[in-house]
């Protein structure tokens, strides 16, 4: 009886499945158009912005490796800063749409620079070049909020069905079996571009293909797609923007902190600023009680803005907080969630610098090597991206089964705090496997240059391939599992920030190649053959090693071990007042007689409020507080 049950449930899961997915085909008329313009970003990304490298390299009088390396570096780290410029715009002011709209016009404008100078013979065209760098980096910090924005569309058309075909009748558990087949159709709607992009390249790319083809058609194709998208416009949902944005929050707390900076901790909860939360945020400290997350040490003094003082006894909470220069115990708990993650941060710099390095000297290693099999380098980033969308999807999957098992039936819990940390953790295995393949095949392939093995003194981009798979796999598990991680650890209110959160992550190692690149010129030589990279490979998986003990240690001293600050507030009333017994009267302060309904006392009414901050009982007769 109950495998009958499991398997009905599993095909009425499926054929709720298979319904949303025709729904979304006949009713959702803007799939063609988002999906097109997702195309065509991830077209430029492979095939136009993981070539630059090899693009500046080739457009120079002479062969300037490390002039390329710095230049590639620079517009990658300068796409890491305008995604977080955007993300925070998009997220406070303005939503996804027009950040999209401008962005995508910029990106538009950069590919026809680079057509511009790859078209020309004069020398003095290749100072366009520049600018496409500018307009490229700002472009392509929009295909971020590209894939946010078709995914609210997604959820916000199967709500939609949801609610009018009530399908979400029924248990808890069916419910959330829902839920987890929407998330799941989600995510096989976003990763259909990625095939899609792949496909086009595959029929495009040649050995005889140039610089000057490459950059018209994405030019082109980019301004097609383009158009489609602003065509489909009206048939999209605008998502409503926040009435306060959490950078204004952070602001605010910071503000309040810093002006209580000298307050001493309080000794107990009830110098807190609750408001409709519950008294359950705290945690025991030397100098007093703080409030959870624990945190490191260095920004705990964040509790501070939330702290009731004696001089504010003239003032209420509502206007203070009003003038900020009071925060809500909830606000302070859930930016304080931030800070364990940008701690872990740091962890992830071998990860980074792994990353900017397959941007430009994988992306040189290709160069020079035989095209026999590959005919260009964009079909190895193409491989890498295909592995990283398909680990996701397989880790995606792989979750859904370790639900069903008693075993790990904690798994929406704690339990998938610690599955994050565990796949960032073989993540970065994989990190160390990729550089130790990179280094193998560096010191191969300086080998075969030195003794002319081969007619050309060249091997195959073939022996690329395990490398560019098992950084795709890397980029999957970690980039993943840090997203997964962000949305357990944080609480949800912040959750704005994973885009910025990751770009922080990965942009790291994207500036501070540069300094490693001028700094040691016996590893970055202006050509291949004069560097020694087999070096630089070594040290990046022994460095990625260091790292991911220092994984561990920062999740376990911050990550792992902390709990999710709540997100909705439980307000019970005798949790959140604060009050006073007299005889049998309860006196609310600043609010009413809960037992006889009268006013009660509040500001102007008589009631030393210093003495009752300092914890002063004796001042009131009657019962104990």
């Amino acid at each position: 009886m109950v495998l009958q049950e499991n398997n009905s449930s599993e095909k009425t899961i499926w054929h709720i499945t298979i319904a949303r997915v025709r729904y979304l085909f006949v009713k959702f008329s803007t799939l063609p158009s988002i999906s097109a313009l997702l195309v065509a970003h991830k077209f430029v990304n492979i095939a136009v912005v993981s070539i630059l490298m090899d693009y500046f390299d080739d457009s120079m009088e002479e062969e300037h490796q490390r002039i390329a390396a710095i230049v590639t570096n620079i517009q990658d780290g300068l796409s890491s800063l305008f995604v977080i410029i955007v993300s925070l715009i998009s997220e406070a002011y303005t939503g996804y749409y027009p950040v999209i709209t401008f962005c995508t016009a910029a990106l538009i404008e950069g590919l026809m620079l680079l057509w511009t100078s790859a078209s020309s013979t004069k020398p003095s065209t290749f100072h366009a070049i520049y600018g496409a760098i500018f307009f490229l980096a700002l472009g392509t910090s929009g295909q971020k909020l590209l894939e946010k924005f078709f995914e609210y569309q997604l959820e916000e058309k199967i709500k939609a069905r949801d609610g009018s075909e009530a399908v979400r009748s029924g248990s808890t558990e069916n419910k959330k079996e829902q839920d987890f087949m929407n998330k799941m159709l989600i995510k096989t709607w976003l990763i259909g571009p990625i095939f899609v992009g792949s496909l086009v390249i595959s029929q495009f790319a040649s050995n005889n293909i140039t610089y000057e083809d490459w950059f018209r058609f994405a030019a082109l194709l980019m301004c097609g797609a383009y158009m489609l998208f602003l065509a489909g416009s009206v048939w999209y949902s605008r998502e409503e923007l926040p009435i306060e944005s959490n950078l204004h929050k952070i602001y605010r707390i910071f503000k309040a902190a810093l002006g209580k900076r000298h307050a001493k901790y309080p000794t107990s909860l009830s110098r807190y600023y609750w408001k409709d939360s519950k008294q359950d945020r705290s945690c025991e400290h030397h100098e007093g009680v703080s409030l959870h997350p624990r945190g490191p040490g260095l920004f705990r003094w964040l509790d501070k803005a939330a702290i009731l003082e004696a001089e504010d006894s003239k003032v209420s909470p509502e206007l203070l907080e009003k003038n900020e220069k009071l925060c809500t115990v909830k606000e302070v708990s859930d930016v304080k969630s931030l800070v364990p993650m940008f701690y872990l941060g740091f962890a992830f710099f071998g990860y980074s610098l792994l990353l900017a390095t397959e941007s430009t000297f994988f992306v040189a290693q290709a160069s020079n090597m035989r095209s026999n099999i590959i005919p260009h380098i964009s079909f190895l980033v193409m491989i890498m991206e295909l592995t990283s969308d398909t680990s996701r999807v397989i880790c995606f999957h792989t979750g859904r089964r370790f639900r069903h098992l008693k075993k790990f039936n904690c798994i929406d819990n704690v339990c998938k705090k610690k599955a994050a940390i565990v796949r960032i953790g073989f993540g970065m295995v994989c990190a160390i496997i990729c550089s130790l393949m990179a280094w193998q095949v560096e010191v191969g392939r300086l080998k075969v240059s030195t003794q002319m093995l081969y007619e050309d003194g060249r091997n195959s981009t073939v022996a690329l391939v395990p490398q560019f798979s098992v950084l795709g796999l890397t980029k999957g598990l970690v980039e993943d599992g840090i997203e997964s991680l962000f949305h357990e650890h944080v609480a949800k209110s912040m959750w704005s920030f994973d885009g910025v959160y990751m770009e922080y992550v990965i942009g790291g190692g994207k500036i501070m190649i540069i300094p490693l690149v001028l700094c040691i010129p016996n590893w970055f030589g202006d050509t291949l053959n004069t560097s020694r990279l087999d070096k630089f490979y070594l040290m990046l998986g022994i460095l990625n090693a260091a790292f991911l003990l220092l994984l561990w240690y920062y999740s376990f001293m911050f990550a792992y071990i902390e709990v999710r600050p709540e997100d909705d507030p439980v307000v019970v009333e005798d949790e959140n007042v604060d009050f006073l017994r007299k005889g049998k009267k309860c006196v609310l302060l600043g609010g009413r007689d809960l037992e006889n309904e009268e006013e009660g006392v509040g500001e102007g009414d008589g009631v030393d409020w210093s003495r009752w901050l300092e914890g002063d009982a004796a001042y009131y007769s009657g019962d104990d507080v």
